[in-house]
């Protein structure tokens, strides 16, 4: 079985690519080791077609009464593919291709740019084949690739990637289907799976919106992973909504991202565990979090017979974890360490800022002179 290196692209392939991660490691591969400290998967085929195939069905979507909703008919995700037809596809991935043509045209993989000699006729383009959800047909409306080309060219090594993306979506309970996106598979491998834990069918977590999402996915990697997300990683990530035909973007500013990232504030932000605290610091409000410390540290000093009505009402509006209500000094003292890191990466920040604006304007004057 051939090795191939798969470097991060759009995010319908970084998607199928995750996807295709997931099948792998359900068959026992540790694919972990397989993606690079530089974003990079370098993947061994160790697997045999009919493995796959069977693998990338169980855990794709069945219906009630256990037919395939992804293959096998019309309306299927995957427009009237085959089983023999996916697993020829899987072949292409896996095995290496002798075989000889003489086609003298030469296309570029919109995907992974590799160069492919083949005839026209032959030649495989983005359509409904890998994603009728998604794709749409040519006759339904126009913009139906999301900034790809209708004529973009898939190459036989990326056909079956293609057709894993719809397992890195994790399902939310408002219908909606997610993936999130980066420059990275080892960051994007990490930050799904946690999605997928937190808020996948099984949890009981009620919906959030998209941004709490992603921040808490952040959160989970810079408290489990020992790594740290760099500069350009942290500058993009984003998440992909789907629902139905629609598809959505959202992000997180880059500021927001380094601090959910740093593992000190990471820990204390779940040791917390309350949207208000993070919705606060998303939305980058510090003085309203600093604000919310002292308001529960002057409650948490009386005895809970002594508190007035809006004293409890603010309580209950505030925190919905009971151990943080029976604790309140204890949680605004970790509001007061909260709000100590910020203030020392802002500080840090703006010495950095203003240590390379004069070392610039140095350079200037030297030049000048």
């Amino acid at each position: 079985m051939c090795s191939l290196t798969l470097y991060p692209s759009n995010w319908l392939y970084n998607a199928g690519v995750i996807g295709l991660l997931r099948v792998l490691s359900g068959l026992g591969q540790q694919v972990e080791n397989c993606i690079g400290s530089d974003g990079l998967v370098c993947l061994s085929c160790y697997k045999t077609t009919d493995e796959i195939f069977n693998k990338w069905e169980e855990l794709s979507p069945r219906s009630k009464k256990g037919g395939s909703l992804v293959y096998g008919w019309k309306d299927a995700y995957y427009a009237n593919q085959t089983e023999k037809s996916i697993k020829r596809r899987i072949d292409f991935l896996c095995k290496e291709n002798n075989k000889k043509t003489k086609a003298k045209v030469e296309f570029s993989c919109s995907f992974c740019g590799g160069k492919v000699k083949a005839r026209k006729s032959e030649a495989t383009f983005l359509n409904q084949a890998f994603g009728n959800i998604l794709l749409g047909s040519e006759k339904s409306f126009s913009n139906m690739y999301w900034n790809l080309s209708p004529k973009d060219y898939v190459c036989p090594k990326c056909e079956f990637i293609l057709m894993c993306h719809h397992l890195a979506l994790t399902r939310l309970s408002d219908g909606s289907e997610i993936f999130i996106n980066a420059p990275s598979f080892r960051v994007m491998w990490y930050l799904n799976k946690f999605a997928r834990e937190l808020f996948g069918p099984a949890s009981s977590e009620e919906m959030r919106s998209k941004r709490n999402i992603l921040a808490m996915s952040v959160i989970e990697y810079a408290t489990k992973i020992q790594t740290t997300l760099g500069v350009w990683t942290g500058m993009n990530i984003e998440v992909v909504s789907k629902r139905g035909g629609q598809i959505e973007f959202f992000s997180l500013p880059y500021e927001v991202i380094q601090l959910l990232a740093d593992r000190r504030m990471a820990s204390l932000l779940s040791q917390i565990g309350e949207f208000s605290v993070l919705n606060l610091v998303l939305a980058q409000d510090f003085s309203r979090l600093l604000e919310l410390g002292y308001r529960l540290l002057r409650i948490g000093l009386k005895p809970y017979g002594e508190w007035g009505k809006s004293e409890r009402d603010f309580v209950n509006q505030t925190l919905r974890l009971d151990k943080n209500k029976q604790h309140l000094a204890q949680v605004a003292d970790q509001i007061f360490q909260l709000s100590a890191l910020i203030e020392e990466k802002r500080k840090k920040r703006e010495t950095y800022e203003h240590a390379r604006i004069f070392s610039s304007e140095l350079g200037t004057g030297a030049a000048t002179a």
